[in-house]
């Protein structure tokens, strides 16, 4: 159990800011997601909500790692209306060349990793996730694809 306080935020917070604020992530902005929205506004959606969640359930987390995770799950760096995949294979596929096109520019450990690869458990093939952060961001980028397909959540939540 943790108990989370101002630190922490601000910790959040300048995770995020660091991040958000690459050239890499910045390129999100162009790829279009989920019924008008993008890339970007669902990755900080899902860093927001994870980070939500993760104080609300008071566990006690890697906040770099979470963020890290959260806005690299989806770095696949493509456009899903004009992809050669059906729905069902972009989603076994898109955590791979997330994570590939997500190395080419970050140095990430085995947690990150895994964030990434595990964010679609569980549908069958993907993998598990084994750790909080890996868990937390799995269930946010749902919630989150369900406000952003349902027009409750177009835009990122926070900065």
């Amino acid at each position: 159990m943790r108990t989370y306080t101002e630190a922490d935020d601000l910790q959040f917070k300048h995770c995020l800011s660091e991040m958000t604020n690459h050239p890499g992530i910045q390129r999100l902005k162009e790829i279009p997601q989920h019924k008008g929205g993008t890339t970007y506004a669902h990755c900080v959606n899902v860093a927001c909500t994870a980070y939500d969640m993760a104080k609300k359930l008071q566990w006690d987390i890697d906040i770099e790692a979470l963020v890290k995770g959260a806005l690299l799950h989806d770095y696949y760096l493509y456009d899903t209306e004009t992809m050669p995949y059906s729905d069902y294979r972009h989603s076994l596929v898109h955590p791979k060349l997330a994570l590939a096109n997500a190395e080419k520019l970050f140095e990430l450990s085995g947690k990150e990793r895994n964030i990434i690869l595990s964010h679609m458990w569980p549908i069958p093939g993907a993998p598990l996730p084994l750790s909080k952060e890996a868990w937390l961001v799995s269930m946010a980028d749902k919630v989150c694809a369900y406000r952003e397909m349902h027009g409750r959540q177009q835009s990122a939540s926070r900065p």
